[in-house]
């Protein structure tokens, strides 16, 4: 029922300024929903209805003056009760005073909505049952059906402070939960299911947990599955929050690099050199993020950033390793670190006899490691060595593992199998890329089966090739170059009925692959079909096939 303004309750002209409403809206920034929202805490912390928020990219309150706000952030949802903690960009609001305990069964409960003139609607019922949540939120049952545009609107008691927030009602009764219940509405690095769902389907920027700590957990697993955009605005939102924590700025660095803002970048990293504590460390991770974008993102070139700089730094680092006070067990593993990422640096100039002296020194002693060895082959292979030279530190890597070897040892095995395969070697490559294959229990794609079907060939292993090219066929049917090759290897073989069926089915994938009509029209000139060989043949020959016009100038005179 609707009550006048001069039956509202008393505390209604005291509390109505911290009561707003909202509007939110989609992705094409049309108006989704509206609904209630009011003031909890200080710095424009607020509350309301999750359904309000669910599919929004954007939202906006309207306070009782009229005034229009932006949401700032979401701070914690959950969709099992439908709550939403965010904030506003406002000061000074009226912030509702809450109840310190639950309401007392029979006790009076006021819902009241949203008023822009002074006449907000508002009713009242009394509270006929409660419910514990967790051990410890009250969930009330009021003694009848309230309107439902009060659904999201503050409930208090009869003093006028807050209990809670009408929820929606089942039956002739209405519903309340508890307002404390906001305090579980928080942004943690491993949410809840409930918090999940509900934040998931919220596009409104996030805020961050309570702690630096946990916030750097939090960003770290955000980092793997956000959009740099919103990545960007997490670690804004930290470092106006932590301006001293050194973290935010170098993980700020990494998204900047990606959006070419290296300038940005590297005032970034230099605030981080200047906060960081552990001096070492902090050059180290300097140099290891220059490493990463001279390698993965080469283009555009910044002429701050060069394979020299990334060696100054990492050994500014060794020598702040060797002075700074530290324990003497991490000092040193440090320092492998440390001359590891030298070597890598090295490696990527070119320098790989730099490199190759760093890997042969730490491979000495206990330090001694496969996979030093298998960054010795790849620096020998960057020098142009011979492939035995390459293969030489993957036989001395692979001596290390026990026997039988463990599924570690495969990445080394495959290695040397394809260097071996380079080289001419094939039945020693067929040997390891079998190898590969038991340690990998079967666990290989369609490009390992194609692989090793070529070299089985060269190999002159047909039948094996054969059935490694259909194994590279079941894995990815679609792809029509699978059967290309299979028919390919089975007209060399005089298999013409399978060829013919291979260079079909490669056609009716992909009619754009020349080598399906040449190979199509002499298999089938094989098979006596002149009249379908000459139509195949000048196909191929009509996309520019020289091998085809070959062949029907010597059969098809």
């Amino acid at each position: 029922m609707l009550i006048s303004l001069h039956a509202q309750p008393k505390f209604a002209g005291k509390v109505q300024k911290g009561i707003f409403s909202i509007n939110t809206y989609g992705k094409d920034g049309n108006l989704l929903h509206q609904g209630t929202g009011f003031y909890v805490g200080q710095n424009g912390e607020a509350v309301a209805d999750y359904a309000v928020f669910k599919g929004a990219y954007k939202a906006t309150v309207i306070d009782a003056s009229g005034k229009q706000t932006d949401i700032d952030c979401i701070l914690g949802a959950d969709d099992t009760y439908s709550l939403v903690r965010f904030r506003v960009n406002t000061k000074g609001n009226t912030v509702l005073n809450m109840v310190s305990a639950p309401a007392n069964k029979g006790s009076n409960a006021f819902a009241l909505g949203y008023s822009n003139n002074g006449t907000g609607q508002s009713e009242q019922a009394a509270v006929t049952d409660t419910s514990i949540i967790d051990g410890k939120y009250a969930y009330y049952a009021l003694g009848k059906k309230f309107d439902d545009k009060l659904i999201g609107s503050p409930v208090f008691n009869e003093s006028g402070s807050l209990v809670g927030i009408l929820k929606a009602p089942m039956g002739e009764k209405s519903y309340v939960l508890d307002i404390r219940f906001k305090e579980v509405l928080k942004m943690e690095a491993i949410a809840s299911r409930s918090a999940n769902v509900a934040l998931s389907n919220i596009f409104i920027p996030k805020g961050l947990p309570d702690s630096a700590e946990e916030s750097l957990v939090y960003l770290y697993f955000k980092s793997r599955n956000t959009s740099n955009e919103e990545y960007m605005d997490m670690l804004n939102r930290f470092i106006t929050s932590y301006p001293q924590n050194a973290e935010g700025y170098y993980r700020r660095a990494t998204p900047l690099i990606d959006l070419q803002r290296f300038d940005d970048a590297e005032a970034d990293l230099q605030k981080y050199l200047s906060l960081c504590t552990d001096k070492a460390k902090g050059n180290y991770s300097v140099a290891s993020t220059i490493l990463n974008k001279l390698t993965l993102q080469p283009q555009p070139a910044y002429d701050k950033w060069t394979y020299d700089v990334a060696i100054d730094y990492v050994d500014k680092a060794l020598t702040l390793n060797q002075t700074e006070t530290k324990e003497e067990a991490e000092k040193k593993n440090n320092d492998i670190e440390y001359k590891i990422l030298k070597a890598q640096i090295l490696r990527g100039k070119g320098d790989y006899d730099g490199a190759i002296s760093i890997y042969e020194s730490l491979n000495q002693g206990a330090t001694k490691s496969p996979s030093f060895f298998y960054a010795i082959s790849l620096a020998k292979e960057g020098r142009g060595d011979s492939i035995g030279a390459c293969i030489e530190p993957l036989d001395s890597a692979l001596a290390m593992f026990p026997d039988p070897m463990p599924a570690d040892a495969a990445e080394f095995v495959i290695r040397r199998g394809k260097l071996y395969a380079n080289g001419g070697k094939y039945r020693e490559a067929v040997a390891d890329y079998n190898k590969y294959c038991y340690l990998m229990e079967s666990k290989v794609n369609d490009v390992f089966y194609y692989e090793r079907s070529q070299i089985e060939q060269n190999a002159r292993m047909f039948q094996q090739a054969l059935d490694d090219i259909n194994k590279s066929i079941e894995i990815a049917p679609r792809y029509a170059i699978y059967r290309v090759e299979k028919a390919a290897l089975t007209i060399r073989l005089g298999l013409y009925d399978e060829c013919i069926e291979a260079c079909q089915a490669a056609i009716a994938l992909n009619p754009d692959i020349i080598d399906s009509y040449r190979i199509l029209g002499y298999a089938q000139l094989q098979k006596g079909d002149k009249a379908n060989a000459r139509t195949n043949l000048q196909k191929a020959i009509d996309l520019g096939d020289e091998n085809a016009k070959t062949i029907m100038e010597k059969y098809m005179k």
